[in-house]
């Protein structure tokens, strides 16, 4: 029984690539009964598909060959020995619930933490940067006159830059030394 089902799916798979070979045969019989560009653009990528749109009389008699590919192929994998238990389904359910990559994969270590010695060195040198950066704020606003409008929009844009980088700098201090000092 098993030999005659194979030879029945081969059989099926058989008549398939016949018609399949006949739709297209057919297919570009028509275009070429259009014109020769037709029938050159038939082999072209999208070129059967463009000329079905616009051409849709001319070519029903390859769609019935087309349309009688896809019995055959479901009968092929009906009658295969194994049917189609031999197409994997649960392997692909089991890898589905696995991991993409591996725990150690290069894009999910943790990165080394700095020593907590060099984050306090790197957050006084940015206090000292902040202080400084100060100092030139207070000159530029002592300098500045009342009708300088763009010179004041200016000092207002600096002004929240330096407000930022300061809140940043004194919440790293907090989490570094627990206390603000």
């Amino acid at each position: 029984m098993l030999e005659h089902s194979a030879v029945a799916g081969l059989i099926f798979l058989g008549i398939g690539v016949v018609c399949a070979l006949i739709g297209r045969i057919l297919l570009i019989g028509a275009a070429f009964g259009v014109s020769v560009w037709w029938g050159l653009g038939v082999f072209l990528p999208f070129g059967p598909l463009l000329f079905r749109l616009n051409y849709p009389d001319l070519a029903p008699t390859s769609r019935y060959f087309r349309l009688a590919v896809f019995p055959c192929l479901l009968a092929y994998f009906v009658f295969q020995p194994t049917g189609f238990s031999k197409l994997r389904r649960y392997e692909v359910l089991k890898s589905a619930k696995q991991t993409a990559a591996p725990t150690n994969h290069y894009a999910i270590e943790q990165l080394a933490q700095p020593l907590a010695e060099e984050r306090r060195g790197a957050n006084e040198r940015e206090f000292q940067r902040l202080n400084a950066w100060s100092e030139a704020l207070r000159l530029k606003k002592r300098d500045l006159l009342n009708s300088d409008v763009q010179g004041k929009i200016a000092y207002q844009a600096e002004l929240a830059q330096y407000n930022v980088a300061l809140a940043k700098a004194t919440a790293d201090k907090q989490a570094l030394f627990g206390t603000a000092k």
